[in-house]
């Protein structure tokens, strides 16, 4: 029985099955996927050992990841044809925001995804184009923004980054800004 286990949260990656097949994977891994994540693989961090005679069971547990000390750096770019500003009767960024009442990174991205999508027609929303709207707000970005962008839609469900070049709001997302995350009045209080 051939097995496949990636655990990337934890930097493991496991394989039970025939030795090439094993070690055609880990390769194949390694290449790609490894270097990009910042992981090394544990025979770079241990001595080479003499091989053994092994069954697939235990030969497994030497094809695995570890994590290195490395957190991966992300770097994004403002979207310089974005037009956030008022254009066409449609409402500003700042304008919107400042109608909302975020209270953290999750909200304050949905709050983006929504007013790009459905004020500033936008198609094909980008990472980047995320990362605009929080300078133009002067917010601080998230430290690992993609991360959080896919947190708010596997844990709250209020952005779909089925495609990162295509980030959409959801139904949930819509309500939530529409009628849960408060207003505030003329006076700056939350309603």
């Amino acid at each position: 029985m051939t097995k496949l286990k990636i655990d990337l949260r934890n930097g493991i990656l496991e394989v039970e099955g025939e030795e090439t097949f094993v070690r055609e994977v880990y390769q194949d891994y390694k290449k790609e996927e490894i270097t990009h994540a910042g992981f090394k693989p544990i025979d770079e961090l241990e001595p080479e050992r003499e091989p053994m005679q092994t069954s697939p069971k235990q030969h497994h547990t030497r094809n695995r990841i570890a994590k290195t000390g490395n957190k991966r750096k992300e770097s994004y770019q403002i979207v310089k044809d974005l037009i956030l500003s008022t254009k066409d009767g449609k409402q500003s960024l700042k304008d919107f925001y400042s109608t909302k009442s975020p209270s953290n990174a999750m909200e304050r991205s949905t709050v983006f995804v929504y007013y790009l999508q459905k004020i500033a027609d936008i198609k094909n929303i980008g990472v980047n184009h995320i990362y605009t709207c929080y300078k133009d707000v002067n917010e601080k970005v998230p430290g690992a923004l993609r991360q959080s962008l896919l947190d708010t839609s596997s844990r709250k469900g209020w952005i779909d980054t089925k495609s990162m070049e295509n980030i959409t709001i959801s139904t949930h997302g819509e309500n939530l800004v529409e009628y849960e995350i408060p207003s505030k009045n003329e006076k700056g209080k939350v309603e």
